[in-house]
């Protein structure tokens, strides 16, 4: 077994744990939620694009706490995120969200993996927003077109002047600016929750939920060679060296 890769001390501490390990006093090593949230803050923030009908919408997860609820012995990161939403350069909706995912973590001796399964979205809720209801037809006319142009529109049925400032788009993009001048600010929000979930697991699906024990990480290179199965006890990441 080459150990050329650790110092003197990291040396001791393997041979320390391996043999606490072989007289049975050593069942498990683990991570806090301080030292989990140590390694995901470099992450933050990103920022993905939202599909919407016409215009531009974007949510960027501002930053992240990860949690691991006794109630659920899952992974869980509560996100700070927000929402912003453009049409023809003008913001119209801007907004701040609290969204919860979790996860179970399974470990593969095999492949001396850790992977993260059953991720699900568990909540989504509006913090507070800006532009979120639109009063009535003139003010958003006046947000997406020029000052010359809206007498002459205001005069013209509703579905008409959308027309005009949606420069002929779908019936589908005319009910979304639609929803801006007749929704509440909760009723906007839960037309995008489809879209920031499927952008949040798309998300987590591209980092590829898996992690590979480090040869040059003493406690990860014992659990490498020894460990069976990874869980969440106790508001901890427990890596235990026994089998259930």
């Amino acid at each position: 077994m080459l150990l050329d890769q650790f110092s003197w001390r990291d040396k001791v501490n393997l041979a320390v744990g391996y043999c606490l390990l072989k007289t049975g006093r050593l069942q498990y090593d683990l991570f806090t939620e301080q030292e989990l949230n140590d390694l995901i803050t470099p992450y933050f923030p990103l920022t993905e694009t939202l599909d919407i009908p016409i215009g531009e919408g974007h949510l960027t997860c501002l930053e992240g706490e990860l949690t691991m609820p006794l109630a659920t012995n899952r992974l869980t990161l509560q996100l700070l995120c927000a929402i912003e939403v453009k049409v023809m350069g003008n913001t119209i909706y801007k907004a701040q969200v609290a969204a919860g995912v979790s996860a179970l973590p399974n470990y593969f001796p095999a492949t001396q993996t850790l992977h993260i399964t059953d991720t699900q979205v568990d909540f989504i809720h509006l913090l507070n927003g800006r532009y979120s209801l639109v009063k009535n037809t003139q003010f958003l006319i006046e947000r997406l077109l020029p000052v010359s142009g809206i007498g002459s529109l205001l005069s013209q049925p509703l579905r008409s002047a959308l027309n005009v400032v949606s420069a002929g788009s779908s019936d589908q993009a005319l009910d979304y600016l639609s929803l801006y001048l007749h929704g509440s600010t909760e009723r906007i929000l839960d037309y995008h929750k489809p879209r920031i979930v499927k952008e949040l697991l798309t998300k987590l699906d591209e980092r590829a939920l898996e992690y590979s024990m480090r040869n040059d990480h003493w406690r990860e290179f014992l659990f490498a060679r020894w460990g069976q199965r990874v869980c969440v006890e106790n508001n901890e990441l427990r890596f235990y060296f026994t089998p259930e």
